[in-house]
């Protein structure tokens, strides 16, 4: 990331032509871009007053000169002249030259009145066009300019924040890599998707060393819990927007979490608090008692650090002087803010603060509390807080010594079983001392001693019986056959004080165990009944939205497996980073479905680093086949051989989510890649197993890449494979109607399947449409005439149509790569989907290829 002017702009595209179509038409006299501090309303003008010719009357507001009167054009004009003749020497300097001049005004919000005055007369004269830059009023008017923008004499352009796919291609231009989800979320969050946060936070990222690159991957540490002076100030220079009173109130209720109505009437704010309200920066609900909550944010976070000490002690005073029920998250938040300003707050108090952080997902604050308590003085559900959030932060010695520290306090069995499993999940190697299998059947057999001594064991018999029965078969099974077909351990998940952490466990194996077998519809009613009870946000958590988006997407529904990863279950720096590689492994099957390879091989490879960075074992074989699978889509070799060895590299006696659909999608990488017959003999061996041991939705998935990358079938094990699925399950589907194609050989029907599954699954499609075309050949027959040309059709995409015309004029793929300003893997992922369109298989090929399916009438 350079620290040189970077002019790039991004995700403005329609304001761009907006303002254009603006000030070449003759509809109207001006633009008013409209935008928050930050929102990039200058460099958006400055980018059209630069594409103008750069000659154009350029001024800027000040407030250092909002009170002279012409002071804008102090640059113009002189403004020490006669006074007389000021406005006359304004118009002319503004007016001259030919056609209608355009005066672009930075900052007009700031303007004195005389400046604004004159351009807007003369803009509402047409002597001039006006393009203004404005920050609005708290209540969103237009300002200086409104009456214009009403009466449709100017444009009027406000700038939103940047979406999701905007803030992602912004930071990969900066940083020059591979951004992963989690560190895209917690900038787009941090930002509130503004542009100028987005660098600042990008330059204070980069100074403290928090974003780490691992193999052109840019991962989040996860580790700061403090935020950017610089971004701070960004956002201070916001809030001076707001009046006293509302900065007040504003202030009350973010360190506050909530505060009562009547408590906001007291302190003589309400009226205040009311105009934040109508502005969209509080909310008013609550059930029983209307409380005033803040919409989270990041300037939310920047006022829990800027309000001075001692006005934040007097409002701490005043909050905890009103009587009242607070929920958890305010309670919570109180304990932060009491610890922040200096008030004091009890080790009980702070402990549970932080236990229910850790259960909200705000794990950063949960680490800020925690860190105030000396662990001696924690009971043991805190310990295991903390341990688990260390483990989460893959500080897995610390937290396997702070696991230890529990489970010698507790007299919990289930709090025993609990730290059990998150030892099982995070240190899979066995490597991080002081903890082994003994030491949880030892504290097992230290709180039925201690029981019996106390006369209560009769009570705690049952528990302790069913962690030693947990303990044993966890530890027997190593989580592989944990999901017995007996169904017992299903009963597991109904069973009376079952600690969560175990029942998340549970469920995720099951359910992965499940999707194997084809029966994704039955996962959803699995994860129906644990998500309804379940109080925490954690790592448990991340599991069961993976295991809930990869269900909508076995069973076709895209759109539903986007909107679990729309929804943010929290906004913790340190749980979105946590959750990065389960994320990115789902946008990696989304854009593989759409056949966006070059997409989908830079998040397989942002999934596999996150998930490896974090150790979350359980998601790697998934992660590094899918990588390797992307990396042989898009023809890059290198990655996909590094890729193989370290998915060869993986902990054997780990559970791994989709470990068979893993084997087959690296098995298919492997024959492809290296032609040779040993890969595919494994690929058959593997789908046999696969149907045998009743792995159907692997077996399927095997059935289909065979077909796409060999044109390998068995209609009829299609067909019966498809009658086993289950009827909800997208493949079985797919199945069905292809395994019908084929049995029948009808070039029609096998077209017309291809034809409706377009555009997704782009590489079957092409598949079933050459088979189709040879059963024509063979039988001297054609498709009717649109079908066949549609058949036929190829249409490159603009960039693959760019480089094609590169290719033809001689450029290497380094210069392509130059020339164009994106990698030299990029390119190549590029030509290798190219070659394919155009059926070819070398540089020299394409200008010829070109030519001939231009005359088909195809779109290249």
């Amino acid at each position: 990331m350079s620290d040189a002017v970077d002019t790039a702009i991004f995700g403005r595209d329609r304001e761009l032509a907006e303002i254009d179509a603006a000030l070449r038409g003759t509809e109207v006299s001006g633009v008013v871009i409209q935008g928050e501090h930050g929102m990039g309303k200058s460099r958006l003008a400055a980018r059209v007053h630069a594409d103008r010719g750069g000659q154009e009357t350029w001024i800027r507001g000040d407030r250092v000169l909002e009170g002279v009167p012409f002071g804008a054009f102090g640059l113009l004009v002189d403004l020490d002249g006669e006074p007389e003749t000021v406005l006359a020497r304004v118009v002319a300097a503004l007016t001259e030259g030919p056609g209608t001049p355009v005066v672009f005004a930075d900052d007009a919000h700031c303007l004195d009145e005389s400046s604004l005055a004159a351009l807007w007369q003369l803009a509402s004269d047409g002597e001039i066009k006006v393009v203004a830059t404005m920050t609005p009023t708290v209540d969103g008017r237009t300002g200086s300019f409104g009456e214009l923008v009403a009466d449709g004499v100017f444009a009027h352009i406000p700038l939103e924040p940047l979406t999701l796919d905007d803030v992602s291609a912004m930071l990969e231009h900066h940083l020059g890599g591979i951004v992963s989800r989690g560190a895209l979320d917690v900038a787009a969050f941090q930002s509130s998707g503004v542009p100028g946060l987005i660098i600042e936070l990008l330059q204070y990222a980069r100074r403290r060393s928090r974003l780490v690159l691992k193999r052109g991957v840019w991962l989040l540490d996860g580790l700061d819990i403090d935020y950017d002076q610089r971004a701070r100030d960004l956002v201070s220079s916001d809030l001076a927007r707001y009046t006293d009173d509302q900065r007040e109130a504003l202030e009350l209720v973010v360190l506050a979490g909530e505060i009562e109505v009547e408590l906001m009437l007291a302190a003589g704010l309400g009226e205040a608090a009311d105009s934040l309200v109508a502005a969209g920066v509080l909310d008013l609900g609550g059930q029983g008692r209307p409380v005033y909550t803040c919409v989270e944010s990041y300037s939310t976070e920047t006022v829990r650090y800027t309000v001075p000490v001692g006005r934040s002690r007097q409002m701490f005073a005043l909050v905890e002087s009103h009587p009242g029920t607070p929920s958890k998250r305010a309670r919570m938040l109180r304990a932060d803010w009491a610890l922040s300003c200096g008030a004091k707050v009890s080790v009980a108090d702070s402990v549970e603060a932080a236990r229910l952080a850790a259960g909200m997902g705000e794990w950063q604050r949960a680490m800020r509390i925690l860190a105030e308590v000396p662990t001696e003085d924690m009971d043991a559900p805190a310990l295991f807080d903390l341990g688990t959030l260390y483990c989460d932060l893959n500080l897995i010695p610390v937290g396997c010594d702070v696991l230890a520290q529990a489970i010698r306090k507790t007299d919990d069995p289930f709090l025993v079983v609990e730290a059990f499993v998150v030892w099982v999940l995070r240190d899979v190697e066995r490597t991080a001392p002081p903890l082994s299998g003994s030491d949880f059947v030892a504290a097992l057999d230290r709180i039925e001693a201690e029981a019996a001594s106390a006369g209560g064991l009769a009570d705690a018999i049952d528990a302790i019986d069913l962690a030693r029965a947990t303990l044993q078969r966890v530890s027997e099974s190593s989580w592989e056959g944990l999901p017995g077909d007996d169904g017992s351990v299903l009963a597991w998940l109904g069973a009376e004080g079952l600690p969560e952490t175990l029942r998340v466990a549970i469920t995720m194996v099951v359910g992965a165990k499940e999707l194997e077998r084809g029966h994704a519809r039955g996962v959803g009613d699995l994860l129906d009944p644990i998500e309804a009870v379940s109080e925490n946000i954690g790592s448990g958590t991340i599991i069961l939205d993976l295991a809930r988006a990869w269900t909508h997407l076995q069973m076709g529904d895209r759109s539903s497996a986007e909107a679990v990863l729309d929804v943010p279950r929290s906004n913790d720096l340190v749980y979105r980073t946590a959750g990065s590689g389960a994320r990115d492994l789902i946008v990696t099957r989304l854009h593989a479905e759409a056949g966006r390879w070059d997409r989908a091989f830079r998040r397989a490879c942002a999934a596999a680093e996150a998930i490896d960075n974090w150790r979350q074992f359980e998601f790697a074989a998934l992660a590094l086949a899918q990588a390797q699978y992307t990396a042989m889509m898009v023809g890059n070799h290198e990655a996909a051989e590094e890729f193989d060895a370290r998915y060869l590299g993986l902990p054997p006696g780990a559970a791994y989510v989709e470990s068979r659909r893993a084997q087959i999608l690296r098995l298919i990488a492997r024959a492809k890649l290296t032609g040779q017959q040993r890969f595919r003999d494994d690929l058959d061996s593997a789908l046999r197993t696969a149907e045998e041991t009743g792995a159907l939705a692997a077996a399927a998935c095997a059935r289909i890449e065979l077909f796409v990358h060999f044109g390998e079938y068995d209609a009829d094990a299609m067909c019966r494979l498809a009658a086993s699925l289950d009827g909800g399950d997208r493949d079985a589907r797919l199945l069905a109607e292809l395994g019908a194609s084929l049995d029948a050989e009808d070039a029609e029907m096998l077209a017309s399947f291809a034809r409706d599954l377009s555009p997704t699954l782009p590489e079957l499609v092409d598949a079933c449409l050459t088979l189709a075309e040879s059963w024509e050949e063979r039988a001297g027959t054609a498709l009717p005439g649109t079908q066949r040309t549609r058949a036929r059709r190829v249409e490159l995409t603009s960039r693959e149509s760019q480089i094609s015309r590169l290719i033809v004029d001689g450029l290497t793929n380094a210069e392509i790569a130059e020339e164009i300003g994106v990698a030299v893997r990029t390119v190549e992922g590029h030509t290798y989907r190219l070659y394919r369109k155009l059926n070819i298989t070398s540089r020299s090929d394409v200008a010829e290829a070109l030519d001939r399916f231009a005359d088909e009438g195809s779109r290249v």
